[in-house]
């Protein structure tokens, strides 16, 4: 049975960092509002604005369902605020408490149970990517399920017919895939080389945004949102030339 662990849980298993990036695999919508508060184009006076407005402190208020009262991220942090010099720090310790603190009895229980299996030195030379193999395999990926999830944005002002077009061309060179293809396709896209079990295993659901036409660039990917960019290419060899170019090299826009 496959076991879709998130990739915090993955790394707190095999003793890697976890590090506050890592919040978009688990809580996208949390994570998208923290790194609104770091936004580089916004000034630094800006950014002390909009924090004054949200009056925060470093502190966490648990949901009603979670007992409701306050958690401190650090000692004293109730009546400390979050200031424009500090965001990051707030943010960093934000996700480690929404990750870790606030389960970290039931991880450290998971991490004891596979240490009486497989002992740390067995483990020590894996990624959380290899050992999410290694528990879950690797699987096809079927086209026809991923194309339920995927939503298409428009950003290249081309006609309809166009971008109807391109579509086809998406689709039909991932059916001309091998298998290996699409997982390292799936991989680049999303950050993992498998499907979920259903469509609420995708956080978010994958998307993919079309770009002016350039047949020179090649595809980009954010795996935080599960968001693949496309310039529009001229041709569907090129598209398919370009996506397994950049595949093989990695070329993701943030991972």
């Amino acid at each position: 049975m496959p076991l879709p662990f998130c990739r915090h849980v993955i790394k707190f298993l095999l003793g890697r960092p976890i590090l506050w990036h890592d919040l978009a695999f688990y809580d996208p919508v949390l994570y998208e509002s923290l790194r609104q508060l770091l936004d580089p184009s916004v000034s630094r006076q800006e950014r002390q604005t909009q924090l004054d407005s949200l009056e925060l402190t470093f502190s966490a208020q648990l949901c009603p369902e979670e007992g409701g009262e306050v958690v401190e991220l650090l000692r004293g942090g109730s009546t400390r605020p979050v200031t424009a010099d500090d965001a990051l720090e707030y943010a960093a310790l934000y996700a480690h408490w929404r990750m870790v603190r606030s389960a970290h009895k039931a991880l450290e229980a998971m991490r004891a149970g596979l240490r009486d299996v497989l002992p740390a030195t067995a483990v020590e030379g894996l990624s959380a990517e290899d050992f999410r193999l290694l528990l879950n395999g690797t699987g096809d990926v079927d086209v026809a399920t991923l194309m339920q999830y995927t939503s298409f944005n428009d950003e290249s002002a081309s006609s309809q017919s166009k971008i109807a077009q391109f579509k086809k061309w998406f689709w039909a060179v991932l059916e001309r895939m091998t298998p290996r293809e699409r997982q390292e396709l799936l991989f680049f896209w999303t950050g993992s080389p498998v499907l979920p079990a259903s469509e609420e295993g995708f956080a978010p659901l994958p998307s993919v945004t079309i770009r002016h036409a350039d047949d020179q660039r090649l595809p980009a990917a954010n795996t935080c949102i599960s968001r693949l960019y496309l310039p529009l290419y001229s041709s569907r060899s090129i598209l398919r030339h370009k996506l397994l170019y950049a595949i093989k090299a990695k070329n993701f826009g943030f991972v």
